[in-house]
């Protein structure tokens, strides 16, 4: 459907922005565009994976949790969300686990 594929690839486009903005440490910028995000995109998972990973990013452990869980809902299939819901869950007992930012999605 064309009009799945162009929602996707703005959905990626906005995606990679904003990931290099939390990379960057630009909090305030990356959580106005992930709330937009959000709004534009209500049934992709990759906007409560961005949401999830803002709140990890700020010690917000329980809402992180609450947003990889919803983004996991919404695309179980889209492997960062459960990626970081799983290291998340598991205490940390592997600190070899970074967050997943989708990047390798977003680059396909």
């Amino acid at each position: 459907n064309k009009l799945y594929q162009d929602k996707n690839q703005k959905c990626e486009e906005k995606a990679i922005r904003i990931v290099k903005k939390l990379k960057e440490d630009q909090y305030g910028d990356a959580f106005a565009d992930i709330m937009t995000m959000i709004l534009e995109f209500p049934d992709f998972a990759e906007p409560h994976n961005l949401l999830g990973i803002w709140n990890e990013l700020q010690g917000n452990y329980d809402l992180a949790r609450k947003h990889y869980r919803a983004g996991y809902a919404l695309n179980p299939a889209y492997s960062p969300v459960s990626n970081n819901l799983e290291r998340l869950c598991m205490d940390y007992q592997d600190k070899n686990h970074e967050i997943d930012y989708g990047e390798e999605i977003l680059k396909g």
